[in-house]
């Protein structure tokens, strides 16, 4: 008698870039971590828009490249693209289709056919500079639509889930909230890294801020806190169309040092910097407290459910308040330094509330829920 191999259940997910950043490191966890519980996965990913970088993950990834997507509205380029994500659905046949980011669940949800469908929020649109009254309206309007086209919405966390709610998109019982899950982050040399950046003598508390050069990150921000704060020094690590015009108005004591490996820059950092209006749960603040460093970040997103204002970091609405934060890990430094037992408690506990294993296993449950 032949046995039968019972066939994977089948995961399609869909983005429209994977550039180099949080989200990029988030789906690549989530589908290593599903192929460790028995899903089958498929990536398809757009193109990434010139002065932004493909992030290295993808490499480790089973992806379908479908280039006319890109996270700009075109409505020639996006009908090409649906037609083309079209033809690989009906190719892989998919059990459930999991959408990332506005683009991609516009592109999908507005053509299901017959396949689960979940959606994830890794940020939202609510607070982005980017985006005026007219345009957010119109953004709310079409993922209130999209919502009743859509089994379950997930959200990173609880903060972004009621800010969505508040506006209409989708009802309370569609939603959950997965904390995203981080490997575990191998430091590189302190040494090495502070040799390459020319910084080697540098005496005073090392700034760290990581991330994209883009309005909604504000890193004009940096530039004016550390004006005001000549006792730190900042080293601003990323790219973005906004590097240029920061590294020429930087003072004597920021660094703009470009794309640069994050192992090494948590190495050198003794404060973790966020400025942004707008987040979602930024991955490079859990990975900042999983190697033990106090965080310093406007009060944005579901950044509170990351750092614990008062003990792990501070927290700040205002400029004058980051900077108050930053004088506040300073002369609490003693006591919050990376072998610290406080240090080792922060890595415990992020540790274990952001651990991949568990990100995979809620969405495996999620994915049974819905019958796959």
């Amino acid at each position: 008698m032949v046995k039968r191999v019972e066939q994977k259940p089948r995961v399609l997910h869909v983005i429209a870039r994977m550039n180099v950043g949080g989200t990029a490191v988030y789906l690549s966890n989530l589908v290593m971590g599903l192929e460790k519980l028995g899903i089958e996965n498929l990536l398809i990913i757009g193109s990434v828009p010139p002065g932004e970088v493909e992030d290295s993950v993808v490499e480790k990834l089973p992806i379908r490249r479908v280039p006319s997507m890109s996270r700009a509205i075109s409505f020639t380029a996006d009908r090409v693209a649906r037609k083309e994500i079209e033809k690989i659905i009906g190719e892989f046949k998919p059990d459930l289709i999991h959408t990332h980011t506005f683009k991609a669940g516009a592109l999908v949800r507005s053509v299901r056919k017959g396949v689960a469908v979940v959606h994830t929020f890794h940020g939202h649109h609510l607070y982005d500079p980017e985006f005026g009254f007219v345009k957010r309206s119109i953004l709310n309007m079409w993922e209130r639509r999209l919502a009743k086209r859509t089994d379950a919405i997930v959200t990173i966390g609880e903060r972004v889930k009621r800010e969505l709610l508040e506006v209409g998109i989708g009802k309370e019982s569609q939603y959950i909230s997965i904390p995203p899950g981080i490997s575990d982050l191998k430091l590189g040399s302190k040494t090495a890294a502070m040799k390459k950046l020319g910084i080697a003598k540098e005496r005073r508390p090392i700034v760290v801020w990581l991330g994209r050069f883009t309005e909604v990150k504000r890193p004009d921000r940096v530039i004016e806190l550390a004006k005001k704060a000549e006792g730190f020094f900042f080293v601003m690590a990323g790219g973005g169309e906004l590097e240029e015009s920061i590294r020429a108005s930087a003072p004597a004591n920021v660094l703009v040092a470009g794309w640069q490996k994050k192992e090494e820059m948590w190495a050198i950092a003794d404060i973790a910097l966020c400025t942004s209006d707008s987040e979602g749960m930024p991955l490079s603040l859990i990975e900042a407290q999983m190697a033990g460093i106090p965080v310093v970040s406007t009060y944005v997103g579901s950044v509170d459910e990351i750092v614990v204002d008062g003990v792990t970091g501070r927290l700040g609405k205002r400029d004058v308040e980051l900077l108050s934060g930053l004088e506040w890990v300073k002369t609490n430094q003693k006591r919050i330094v990376k072998k610290s037992a406080l240090s080792r408690k922060i890595k415990k506990l992020a540790h274990e509330k952001f651990k991949v294993e568990t990100m995979a296993t809620a969405h495996r449950e999620l994915y049974r829920k819905l019958g796959v």
